[in-house]
């Protein structure tokens, strides 16, 4: 059979399949066409090398800001996120009712990233990073905000709201039932931004439903998931055990290693793993998904744990894992023969590296996952480079 690209003699890693090995694997009209231990390649039209490589299901990063141009932190989604690996990315409330066809036709529409969003509660979304979007509370209007959401049903995901002091001040918990409320009549999820909110999480979570999503979970700011003594709070252990999805959304200002290391030490680990990419941290301390993630196979968990946190269980988050009933054309996360053939083929590169979390501490890795090539829908994107000098002893 003709193919159009066989990647040849990588080690497989397909969560969705329970599978790690070293499979060869063929594309053909955009799909994925056979996973085997061996397929000829005299026929095909291209061939990608990927003796030594990992080669797994596109990554899915559940929180990107990409409304470029508009959103003050937005950077672009194809070099920013494509050609670092990520197939499917969440803009996760960079646009509100105001802005989401906007969004939805000169970057949705536009770049070969597969771009879906979390609607900010907030009609105008992150504009400008001095006025939080809910400081003048007229912003929040459900009506407008569910209206919005069913225009642009095939890519909007849930309702966002971000409950930061600056951002939603004293009307914290009741941006968040506002947003419920949307999220309700739209059938889908909220996603909640926590840390230094003015109300306590037990204040917040309580209101959270199943498949409803913390971000930024592991951030070093007040209000967190973490007592005085380094123990998880009930609270969150509550929520999780009905079907609340804890997030990682590193950002410049959300993800601490020590938030991070007493919470898997006290047995909980996130839900998903996302990048919170923007263009106050694509220099540092985030750079991409890829290095997020890394940082968690750093903290211990085993290869497999870190790729399905950032393909099967994102994923999943979203309902168009390879189990969730929906057309090929909606599924994310899988290497699964009739699926896009959405691909990251990754260096595992061993030696030092220097990981740094959103409070400027560090710690001294020696695996880091970069990438070399991404196919979205058969089609290559490179990055534009492997790693960035800060990260491996080169700073500039």
């Amino acid at each position: 059979m003709t193919y159009d690209i066989v990647i040849k003699n990588g080690t497989v890693i397909d969560p969705s399949q329970g599978l790690h090995a070293k499979r060869d694997v063929a594309i053909a009209g955009g799909r994925i066409a056979a996973v085997a231990e061996h397929i000829p390649d005299k026929d095909a039209h291209d061939v990608i090398e990927a003796h030594g490589l990992l080669v797994t299901p596109g990554l899915v990063d559940l929180h990107v800001h990409v409304w470029w141009g508009v959103a003050h932190l937005a950077v672009e989604a194809d070099p920013s996120c494509l050609a670092r690996g990520a197939t499917t990315v969440v803009d996760a409330g960079s646009s509100g009712s105001n802005t989401i066809a906007g969004f939805h036709r000169y970057v949705m529409d536009q770049v070969d990233t597969r771009v879906l969003a979390f609607l900010n509660i907030s009609g105008m979304g992150q504009l400008d990073r001095d006025i939080g979007e809910l400081q003048d509370f007229r912003w929040a209007r459900v009506g407008n905000a569910v209206e919005a959401a069913r225009l642009h049903a095939d890519r909007i995901v849930g309702i966002k709201v971000r409950l930061t002091d600056v951002i939603a001040g004293e009307n914290d918990v009741s941006a968040l039932e506002r947003s419920i409320d949307a999220a309700a009549q739209i059938s889908k999820p909220v996603m909640i931004h926590i840390g230094k909110s003015v109300h306590p999480l037990e204040k917040l979570l309580p209101l959270l439903r199943p498949r409803d999503i913390v971000t930024h979970s592991f951030t070093g700011l007040p209000h967190g998931i973490l007592d005085n003594t380094g123990k998880v709070i009930d609270v969150a252990r509550d929520a999780r055990s009905r079907g609340v999805i804890f997030d990682v959304g590193h950002g410049a200002g959300s993800f601490a290693f020590e938030t991070a290391e007493k919470a898997m030490a006290d047995g909980f680990l996130p839900g998903t793993v996302s990048s919170d990419v923007h263009r106050y941290n694509i220099r540092g301390p985030v750079y991409d998904l890829l290095t997020t993630l890394s940082k968690y196979l750093h903290m211990g968990l085993a290869l497999d744990e870190v790729i399905a946190l950032g393909t099967t269980k994102p994923a999943a988050a979203l309902g168009r894992s390879s189990g969730s009933g929906k057309p090929w054309s909606e599924v994310t996360g899988t290497l699964k023969v009739g699926a896009e053939a959405d691909v990251a083929v990754i260096e595992l590169r061993e030696g030092p590296v220097t990981f740094t979390d959103s409070l400027g501490k560090t710690r001294q890795g020696s695996k880091h996952m970069l990438p070399v090539v991404t196919l979205k829908g058969g089609r290559r994107a490179s990055p534009l480079h492997s790693a960035h000098p800060h990260l491996h002893g080169h700073g500039h």
